[in-house]
């Protein structure tokens, strides 16, 4: 009897070490993810778009937005939802709620296409002004859910601020 209670005390020892050690694992596979670029040529839209809102006339209520993502480690990882906000000039001018599962393949990137729910509702005279001075101040930020197993999901801070075309802050995970 005491040598089975040894055997299950070095059994389940044994057993929550590899758990640990594999759950440390997953973790660091899922900071092998980063966002490499993002499509920015979007501008035009938001400008036509606040000149619609302004005239009264048809405003679209999306806008397409890529997200090319790199992952590094050797096993696919899923991204579970997205929740982006987007500024221009420090006015909100939209947002992203994706329930969307994409899977990022083992050592390749992929580009997520995504809908930029627009919500132009802040004071687009400013905004309106603001976009024909140029110069304008873009920013997207907020968390992406990924997934390596059954058992690890990270939270994957996103952020991008944009000066015209000079990035002044970007936290979008290691490319390296």
């Amino acid at each position: 009897m005491k040598g089975l209670k040894i055997f299950l005390g070095l059994a389940i020892g044994v057993g929550a070490f590899a758990l640990a050690k594999y759950l440390l694992t997953q973790r660091k596979l899922l900071t092998k993810v980063c966002v490499e670029s993002t499509s920015l040529e979007w501008r035009e839209l938001i400008i036509d778009a606040v000149k619609a809102k302004l005239q009264g006339g048809n405003v679209p209520t999306s806008i397409p937005l890529e997200l090319n993502m790199r992952n590094a480690s050797d096993v696919d990882v899923e991204v579970k939802n997205i929740d982006l906000d987007i500024y221009f000039d420090d006015i909100h001018i939209g947002s992203i709620q994706s329930q969307q599962e994409s899977i990022l393949s083992a050592n390749s990137i992929s580009t997520l296409e995504l809908d930029v729910d627009l919500d132009l509702k802040g004071d687009l005279i400013d905004l309106g002004l603001n976009i024909f001075a140029g110069d304008n101040t873009l920013e997207i930020f907020g968390n992406m859910k990924l997934k390596a197993s059954i058992y690890e999901e990270y939270n994957y801070p996103y952020q991008l601020k944009v000066k015209g075309s000079k990035i002044l802050k970007s936290r979008s995970g290691d490319c390296k």
